[in-house]
């Protein structure tokens, strides 16, 4: 979802993505709350901690930026930091919902396979905002645009997931979760072709190759040690009122 100077829906990618405040729902987590999952489900660490050398509000700034330098003729399920080596670079990233269904709700099952050892981090449910537009940008400071970021996420209504079945606790408030997280401020560089500002958004101005400063992100993310080998399913939901309703699955195959 994203909404315009007037708060009129347009479009959303990635998560719900909204301008002046965009929306990033995405695939999905699991969640600890002080306990851990069942051994064969992985556990979900917790945001109080470094975690693969980088804390929560870190990785969900990297996971911004490799969704929006990502191109629309080619967008990825899966992905990866661009770490080149340690722990850190084991870690994958599951997508968000690029395009909308009708009306705002988004139902979908996604299969995938990735290789045992592997971390997952997602949001179930996020807000981004930059100054990027057209015909022109904004001026808005860095704190500015985590203010209206704030003002987007009070809509919230609902975060849930279940991972294989078993639901993650700790997520029936959006507004008090302790997987609730801001990133800093930080910068992303759209994609040399078909970058997903223009193709989204419709943001024709803004050429491939465009590095946009600062940009913001809040959002309710999950970090999930690796799973074991076998077939597992992620289910998630988020809501924001009446406006985005996105139940996505992850049938996961952990090779």
């Amino acid at each position: 979802m994203r909404l315009n100077k007037k708060q009129t829906m347009k479009h959303h990618i990635t998560n719900a993505i909204c301008h002046p405040a965009r929306w990033g729902s995405t695939l999905t987590a699991l969640l600890l709350l002080g306990a851990f999952a069942p051994a064969s489900q992985g556990q979900v660490l917790s945001p109080s901690s470094l975690h693969y050398g980088f804390s929560y509000q870190e990785w969900s700034l990297k996971w911004w930026q490799w969704s929006l330098e990502q191109s629309t003729n080619r967008l990825e399920l899966v992905g990866g930091p661009g770490i080149p080596a340690g722990p850190a670079s084991k870690v994958l990233f599951l997508a968000g919902v690029y395009l909308p269904g009708p009306g705002g709700v988004t139902i979908a099952t996604r299969k995938i396979t990735i290789p045992a050892e592997t971390p997952l981090f997602f949001p179930i449910l996020s807000s981004w905002n930059d100054n990027s537009g057209c015909p022109t940008f904004t001026t808005y400071s860095a704190h500015q645009l985590a203010a209206q970021v704030a003002g987007m996420w009070s809509g919230v209504t609902l975060t849930s997931c279940t991972i294989d079945g078993v639901a993650v606790p700790g997520l029936r408030d959006p507004a008090t979760t302790e997987y609730l997280v801001q990133t800093p401020a930080f910068s992303y560089t759209t994609a040399e072709k078909d970058n997903v500002l223009a193709g989204f958004f419709g943001d024709t101005c803004i050429d491939g190759g465009t590095t946009i400063y600062p940009a913001v992100a809040k959002g309710v993310y999950l970090l999930l040690s690796p799973l074991k080998p076998g077939n597992h399913t992620i289910h998630f939901i988020g809501q924001v009122g009446p406006y985005l309703n996105e139940n996505i699955t992850y049938d996961i195959t952990v090779e």
